[in-house]
């Protein structure tokens, strides 16, 4: 039966937004790899989240949030929670080094909030709390309140805030409220807000406490971004297409004979989970002792960890240390970034299997004010890219199937994408 709360036409679209939020994580032990990944972002977020409370600035607090995670976050390398320590580690407590590390996580000076971020990450190293599942657990216990009384001298305000946040979750507050406002199209007051957030709590069948957490993760994540995962999926089904026709024009010149296909991840994944387009031959005779590029992958991580972009090209037979070293020079001559290879198999009983992998800057977060438009020509730019890569490895790789002589003549032996053909491609999409 109906719930009478949910009559009204604000709270259907405060829970229908609700509902369209990614899924909450699962227990500890159940979850996996990308799960664990999400939740280890989220902690980040929080525990930068909770040093920027202390003094409350609520201005400061959100534009701090939005640069760490539009600019910071993927530059920086900060993933996990001891992502975050390390960096911490790297600087000196004084005035100059929290200026300077205010600086690359907030864009602004915050010494004062940097310092509560060591005690906040000291105090959790104390008691080994290094994963989400952890923290959440422990908040709730008296074992939790015990600690913060006995490091109160130490810790300072930064007790005040954990205690309050473990009493009522009330840090967690503004966000709601803002995602509320989002919501609905105008602005809240919190009391209605959280009444309604309430009422949605219980017809979703999640206690308010952890779906006002979960919340908070997702609207720290969007701050100023504002993502439609509509258009993302469009922009990927874009760029499918895309690199379809790029890979079809180019098959038989500098790459191989085969023929590949593009495949594209199901739409509810590249909402919002890890996600992307595989691009594999349909059909090829392997060659003994040969290396050959056999996969193109470019994914998204998962919209928890910031949608950052990476691609991945897998292939077979073994790459010298010379050959490996004229891959990375020929990335670099041609304006790219030299790839991280490794081996994920170099069994003698099989072929051996490398990859090569680049984590791009770039992240798919679409604006909902981006025109169709835009979002198409985006794509193209993307597959053009990831093109270009495939190319020069497909290249690089054939040429460490001859002998080092001919691997030398890099710049005349290769076949770049023709960005001429990009204004007649852009037509068929």
């Amino acid at each position: 039966m109906t719930n009478d709360s949910l009559l009204p036409p604000p709270l259907e679209r405060l829970l229908t937004a609700l509902l369209e939020l990614p899924p909450l994580l699962p227990l500890p032990g159940l979850v996996s790899p990308q799960e664990a990944g999400d939740g280890a972002a989220q902690l980040v977020l929080e525990v930068l989240d909770t040093a920027l409370h202390t003094p409350p600035a609520q201005p400061q607090r959100m534009a701090a949030v939005r640069y760490f995670c539009k600019h910071a976050r993927h530059r920086l390398g900060l993933s996990s929670w001891r992502d975050l320590q390390g960096l911490l580690e790297l600087y000196p407590q004084s005035d100059e080094g929290d200026a300077e590390v205010a600086r690359l996580l907030w864009g602004m000076e915050a010494q004062e909030h940097v310092r509560a971020l060591r005690l906040l990450v000291w105090f959790m190293a104390a008691y080994d709390i290094t994963e989400l599942w952890q923290w959440h657990a422990w908040m709730g216990t008296v074992g939790f309140e015990e600690a913060l009384r006995e490091s109160l001298d130490t810790l300072g305000a930064v007790a005040v805030v954990l205690l309050w946040q473990a009493k009522s979750g009330r840090t967690d507050h503004a966000w709601v409220q803002r995602f509320a406002r989002r919501a609905l199209g105008h602005s809240v007051s919190e009391g209605p807000a959280m009444l309604a957030f309430r009422d949605a709590a219980e017809a979703m069948g999640v206690p308010q406490r952890v779906l006002a957490r979960q919340v908070a993760h997702w609207e720290r994540a969007a701050m100023g971004v504002d993502d439609a995962p509509g258009l993302r999926v469009l922009w990927w089904q874009c760029v499918a297409e895309a690199l379809q026709v790029h890979v079809a024009q180019e098959s038989g010149t500098a790459a191989s004979g085969d023929e590949w296909r593009v495949d594209v991840s199901p739409v509810p994944a590249l909402r919002y989970s890890e996600a992307g387009v595989v691009l594999e031959p349909q059909a090829r005779e392997l060659q003994a002792n040969t290396p050959v590029v056999t996969a193109l992958r470019l994914h998204q991580r998962s919209w928890a960890q910031g949608l950052g972009l990476w691609l991945e090209i897998q292939g077979e037979g073994r790459l010298s240390a010379v050959h490996q070293t004229a891959i990375a020079e020929r990335f670099e001559a041609a304006g790219h970034r030299a790839p991280q290879l490794r081996y994920v198999n170099a069994n003698s009983a099989h072929p051996a299997t490398w990859l090569a992998t680049w984590h791009w800057e770039e992240t798919v977060w679409v604006p909902r004010d981006m025109p169709v438009a835009g979002v198409k020509r985006w794509a193209l730019e993307t597959a053009l890219k990831a093109t270009e890569h495939w190319l020069l490895m497909c290249g690089m790789v054939a040429l460490a199937g001859k002998p080092l002589g001919a691997a030398l003549a890099l710049d005349t032996g290769l076949v770049g994408v023709d960005v001429k053909r990009e204004a007649t491609n852009e037509k068929k999409f």
